[in-house]
């Protein structure tokens, strides 16, 4: 046992050895993946930013003029996510300006609101009343036949479908609202009671409302997904499995070199050097994970994005890292057993790492992938690391949580390692 053990650090201390005087191969492990996290966080900063945290521009005709359309209009400007525009060069906005004005992107929405539509509310309000109040035997109020009228949406032809859907709702919201309040005003000028004001129904509204709150307890503080928290993660990972350039160089001219073969003429020296291989890089890994995690925590705040979150369980995070570390050290020892050279070997390694990436979710999330690009996520490593990561930093969860997780990256990580040593098994015997 002392024999094995001399042999593993002796690995590990010549791969160290390796690995320093290799310049390129320190930069691509360490440097890469820290300008990959701040150039990715920064481009995709704002489409990870929550369209409830920007005021939009929002360009108004109103041809009504109305109590209505005020009504309306208030309440999309106290909401706090439209700047209403009702005027360009000092003259009152129409609907061929509000098409020109978005052609030209001056603004992303633009309305119209008709005139007339105020008298169409309140005569389905003096309608609906009527049929209301029969029952109580109460007055009528005039109706005429109804007639259609619609409040009119222009978008400049750049904006997202999800900008499209929230201001649609948005407005949706403010006109059931209006039109509510049309009709209480209706009622309390049937019911004949003076003292009841439309002000007094309104406060039903009050009654029940919708309110937010974080899945954490009190006084802890909460992650939410961020284009810092989704890409610090995912591009650390993908830097992780990079140590498959390093590795399948090291093995591969091992054995181009003859190093390999006096290796193998020691008695079991095959698994020992395996192992110290593997434990070498798996440090490597882990520390460019935390480096890079330091790089979201400190360096991001600095170039005005928020902070990496790591979540309240650095030990459970600890064990998925190593997870990762195993899978992708496993995995680079695999490729350097089965490829004959290095030209061989590093194109598809890297290619390899880049698929599993942009199936795994690192460069946007899987929910947000097509359906069939979502199911073959299962195949990627990469995915059930950032899996993990989620679970931990944005979901608060702890070691029980990543069980899954760490499963599938051990088990596919010893594989890989099998398959490789059975290879270098196969070789030794056929030479």
């Amino acid at each position: 046992m002392p024999h094995v053990l001399q042999k593993i650090l002796a690995t590990i201390y010549k791969e160290w050895l390796l690995l320093r005087r290799d310049v390129g191969g320190m930069l691509v492990l360490l440097l890469m993946p820290a300008v990959l996290i701040v150039v990715m966080a920064m481009v995709q900063d704002a489409p990870f930013r929550d369209y409830q945290e920007v005021t939009f521009e929002l360009l108004v005709a109103d041809q009504d003029q109305s109590d209505l359309s005020k009504t309306l209009l208030q309440g999309l400007e106290e909401s706090g996510h439209f700047h209403i525009i009702r005027q360009h060069n000092n003259q009152l906005l129409d609907t061929v300006q509000v098409k020109a004005l978005l052609k030209k992107g001056y603004a992303h929405v633009g309305i119209v609101i008709p005139k007339g539509a105020a008298a169409e509310v309140s005569n389905a309000a003096n309608q609906i009343a009527n049929s209301m109040a029969g029952a109580m035997s109460m007055g009528r109020l005039p109706v005429r036949a109804q007639k259609d009228r619609h409040i009119t949406l222009y978008f400049d032809p750049a904006s997202k479908p999800t900008l499209r859907s929230a201001v649609y709702f948005a407005l949706d919201k403010y006109i059931t609202y209006a039109s509510s309040r049309q009709l209480l005003q209706r009622l309390t000028k049937l019911s004949g009671d003076t003292t009841q004001s439309s002000q007094t129904f309104e406060n039903i509204f009050s009654t029940l409302t919708v309110k937010e709150e974080a899945l954490e307890a009190k006084g802890l503080k909460a992650a939410s997904i961020n284009s810092v928290q989704h890409n610090v993660p995912a591009w650390a990972i993908f830097g992780m499995f990079f140590i498959v350039v390093p590795i399948t160089s090291h093995l591969i001219r091992e054995r181009e070199e003859g190093s390999a073969m006096r290796l193998e003429l020691i008695p079991y020296a095959q698994l020992s050097v395996a192992v110290g291989k593997v434990l070498f890089f798996m440090l490597v890994c882990t520390l460019q994970f935390y480096i890079m995690c330091a790089v979201g925590i400190w360096l991001m705040p600095l170039l005005g994005l928020p902070a990496l979150q790591m979540g309240q369980h650095p030990l459970a995070l600890l064990v998925l890292v190593l997870g990762i570390a195993f899978c992708a050290t496993s995995y680079g020892y695999f490729l350097g057993a089965y490829f004959k050279t290095v030209n061989q070997a590093m194109p598809f390694g890297a290619l390899s790492v880049v698929i599993l990436a942009a199936v795994g979710g690192t460069w946007v999330p899987v929910e947000l992938l097509p359906p069939a690009v979502r199911h073959t996520a299962l195949i990627s490593p990469l995915h059930w690391g950032l899996s993990g990561a989620n679970q931990l930093m944005l979901r608060g969860g702890g070691m029980a949580d990543i069980w899954p997780q760490v499963t599938v990256l051990v088990v596919l990580g010893s594989l890989l390692v099998v398959m490789g040593l059975w290879k270098n098994h196969r070789r030794s015997l056929s030479v």
